[in-house]
This record gives structure tokens, sequence and C-alpha cells, in this order.
């Protein structure tokens, strides 16, 4: 006798396995994006979010994919012509890496490999011997 413990899914950066419950609580109509509801709901997200950026300035509200969201941090936390030190540890490392680069961004890879952890000891050295910062 087979007996299914629930979705096989390997767990890895990328697509996330959501929960029964809120696929359940997804089958209803789209909202209008124009209409009421999705006003109100924005209007108040944005002083949450404000909050959660410790910001009195402007916030926004954009729909992306992971990709997207790497481009944000990028361009909202390092300016081209500055320095990041991507730690890799497969593809998404070297993505990461790629899209800084695109946006002339210097990039120091640190690659270890498709199948070891990132060595936070490693890390440190490299961190610590950039006197400049």
């Amino acid at each position: 006798m087979t007996q299914a413990g629930g979705r096989a899914y390997r767990a890895i950066p990328g697509p996330t396995v959501v929960p029964d419950e809120v696929l359940q609580a997804m089958h209803r109509a789209a909202p209008n994006i124009y209409d009421d509801e999705v006003m109100e709901l924005t209007a108040n997200l944005i002083p949450d979010l404000k909050r959660v950026a410790r910001t009195e300035g402007d916030a926004a509200i954009y729909i992306c994919n992971g990709h997207g969201t790497w481009e944000a941090a990028l361009s909202n936390l390092v300016a081209p012509g500055e320095a990041v030190l991507v730690p890799a540890t497969g593809l998404f490392g070297h993505g990461w890496g790629r899209m800084a680069s695109a946006m002339g961004i210097e990039v120091q890879v640190l690659d270890f490999g498709l199948s070891a952890p990132a060595d936070p000891d490693q890390i440190s050295d490299v961190l610590k011997s950039d006197k400049d910062h």
C-alpha cells in the first residue's frame, strides 16, 4: 500500500510552496484593480510599508517576480560604481551578480560551488580585507 504524505517538493530558492489554506482562499475572482476594495487596501498598506521601511518618504508597491526583487534591492541599496560581494552557491547567486554588473555595479563573486554552503569565515575574510569599505 502506498501512502502519500502530501505534495512532494524540493526546498530550494525558487517557486514557493503555497499552503493548501492559501490556495483555497485564492479561489475567488480577482478584484477589479480600479475598484474601491483595492484602493482601500493599498491606502492601508502604504503606511505599514513606510513603517517597515522606517521612512517618512514616499513608498511604492509594485508586483514582480524574484528577479524584479533583486533589481529593486540593488537599485535601492547600491549605486552604479559601488561594489558588492556576492557569495554564490549556485545559479541564483551568479544571476544576482550578473544583474548587478549589468546595472553598473562592481561585483566580486565568492563562488562556493553547487553543493557546498557559503562559508561565513571566508566571507568575513573578504569583507575584512576591504579596507576602503
